[in-house]
């Protein structure tokens, strides 16, 4: 048997539902807009857990359809180029939202993340898989999880069993997801509940749990488990989205039996809990986030996380930047991956994912805020491009012709330098030192918390990403890039150092 049938569509096309039947019984079901007289790509059905099978109609005709052995790369299918990033991972084909399961274990980055293989529209939730040995260069190796009766495959993360508590077998890697019942056919009626799916073999197959739920349903929609040990307590911790702005925290010492011990309220927030500690003042401190980037800063004791301060933004929304999540395996750095929920119009695929940051906490005054920075990692995909030092300059200074990939540009400048505006591949940005504020395409976000006059922006085919104050001020900006247009910078009294880099896998 083909590993894949490819399913033609189109979503301009109204969408249907599909089956997938073996042995004479209904083993899968999806919707697409099946278009074999005008497709907009082939979208590839991974079938090979059902042996031999066939896609039917809802009337039970079977769909004359080709097969395929493998995925194919970029340059293969037609179109596969068109608004593709330059250094910001997307899949192959279809839709894609929150980065799930991060993992870093035997020298390989794991992310999964949300798919929709059959369309460039939200449905048919899927984990689909990439590995990456740098952070930069990722290969798409398919779909990993799968809608099955228990619902379609929602939002989780990945631990790896190095102690060999859940009976998998030390270095087991355990993918914690939620069954997302009613969204598909043979999910009618079933709540959802939290799921775990394991692998021995280095990730490369994942098996179901046969105990699964390992936590049921709470209340309303609860999803997106997310996984992480504690050393304070001694245990694994899984923290879930309940339901309005409310999460929960439970602890496990086998990783299978989860117990209840904390609820939280995030007024700011909903879906998609992280936590995880970070260094500061030479202890440490927990860090609990939501969906739309706001933050708690506070302690595991008693049994308990204790918030020690109210909730902060960490994204100056609105922007593209959601549902973010940190590595798991990464030892001290804690390397976090957003979804960019920015629509590639005519391309096989939409979204990306966020450039990969380093998390770091730091102490303003009498608060702890939360910050990144670009990984490291990015210098290996830097060539120096231009470098200037100006003194009271004013107008407008062209900084560098157009490039053919993507763009950083870092700015320093004091509290002395006059207004300007940033602009790369026809996106703009304005800096106001006088006012201590950024605009950026309607965004109003400060410009400093801690006194850092500084700025680095990553430009790139869909958007772009703004570091201010040393990373303690982050903002979005979903936009497709013009790039006949160059680096330029415009203003009064600029007094202002800036380097900019041509970035290229």
């Amino acid at each position: 048997m083909p590993k894949y049938l490819l399913f033609p569509v189109n979503d301009a096309l109204p969408k249907a539902t599909f089956y997938v039947k073996a042995g004479g019984k209904t083993v899968s079901d999806f919707t697409a807009a099946y278009a074999p007289e005008n497709p907009r790509f082939d979208a590839y059905v991974d079938v090979t857990r059902f042996g031999d099978c066939v896609i039917t109609d809802a009337a039970g005709n079977p769909l004359p359809l080709r097969s395929a052995d493998r995925l194919p790369a970029i340059g293969e299918i037609p179109g596969g180029d068109v608004l593709r990033p330059a250094v910001h991972y997307t899949a192959t084909l279809g839709w894609t939202n929150d980065p799930n399961g991060l993992i870093y274990v035997n020298g390989t980055y794991h992310m999964f993340a949300q798919h929709n293989p059959m369309s460039t529209d939200w449905g048919n939730m899927t984990w689909d898989h990439a590995v990456s040995d740098d952070l930069l260069h990722w290969t798409d190796l398919g779909d990993i999880l799968f809608p099955d009766e228990t619902g379609t495959m929602f939002s989780g993360s990945a631990v790896c069993d190095e102690r060999g508590v859940a009976g998998f077998g030390a270095g087991a890697i355990l993918l914690y997801y939620t069954a997302a019942g009613d969204h598909n056919e043979l999910s009618r009626g079933v709540p959802f509940t939290q799921c775990l799916a394991y692998s021995t073999d280095g990730g490369e197959t994942f098996v179901k749990y046969a105990g699964n739920p390992v936590i049921p349903h709470i209340v309303g929609a609860n999803r997106d488990p997310k996984v992480q040990w504690s050393d304070e307590l001694g245990k694994y911790t899984l923290s879930l989205y309940l339901d309005g702005n409310r999460y929960a925290i439970f602890s496990s010492d086998d990783l299978l039996h989860w117990t209840r011990f904390c609820d939280l309220d995030m007024p700011l927030d909903n879906e998609c809990p992280d936590f995880y500690p970070l260094p500061i003042d030479g202890g440490v401190k927990w860090v609990f986030s939501g969906a739309h980037d706001s933050y708690l800063i506070g302690e595991i004791r008693d049994g308990a996380f204790v918030p020690e301060q109210e909730s902060l933004p960490y994204h100056i929304h609105p922007g593209p930047s959601y549902a973010a999540q940190t590595f798991s395996g990464t030892g001290e750095r804690r390397i976090k991956i957003a979804w960019d929920n920015i629509a590639a119009p005519g391309a096989v695929f939409h979204s990306q994912m966020g450039f990969p940051v380093e998390m770091f906490l730091r102490r303003v005054g009498d608060t702890v805020r939360l910050g990144s920075l670009p990984v490291r990692e990015i210098e290996a995909i830097r060539t120096p491009t231009a470098h200037f030092r100006r003194s009271d300059v004013s107008g407008t200074v062209n900084v560098i012709d157009p490039l053919p990939d993507a763009a950083e540009v870092c700015l320093t400048f004091g509290a002395d330098c006059g207004d300007f505006t940033l602009s790369c591949y026809g996106m703009t940005l304005t800096v106001r030192p006088s006012a201590n504020e950024i605009r950026f395409g309607g965004t109003v976000a400060p410009l400093t918390y801690s006194g850092e006059r500084n700025l680095r922006v990553i430009f790139d085919t869909l958007g772009a990403e703004i570091f201010a104050d040393g990373g303690l001020v982050y903002l979005t900006r979903g936009q497709i890039a013009d790039k006949t247009q160059g680096v330029a910078i415009e203003g009064k009294d600029m007094i202002l150092t800036a380097d900019v880099y041509k970035l290229k896998l």
